[in-house]
């Protein structure tokens, strides 16, 4: 399971947090991964000067704005769930 959190604090909800977290549910949801990515919005990840922050298997990434939300999603969350490797799993 890949673990992604987003940033809904004030910082990030001014620069578009809210917005990102729609469009990454949405994204998830399209490409048929809702079962293998746990997406949960975030008061705060403590990094209010890159904002809006997004938490991918506990590695942060900042200025994830809704404009970059797809890429993001294609480059940082999708490769991880067709490696079939998030945080909660073992490596054996």
């Amino acid at each position: 399971m890949v673990d992604v959190r987003v940033c809904v604090g004030s910082s990030c909800h001014l620069r578009g947090g809210a917005k990102t977290l729609k469009l990454l549910h949405t994204l998830i949801n399209d490409a048929g991964v809702q079962g293998q990515v746990s997406l949960r919005a975030d008061l705060c990840l403590a990094s209010c000067l890159g904002a809006p922050n997004v938490l991918v298997d506990g590695e942060p990434f900042g200025g994830v704005t809704p404009d970059r939300a797809e890429d993001f999603f294609r480059e940082r969350i999708l490769p991880k769930v067709r490696n079939g490797v998030g945080a909660g799993d073992r490596l054996d």
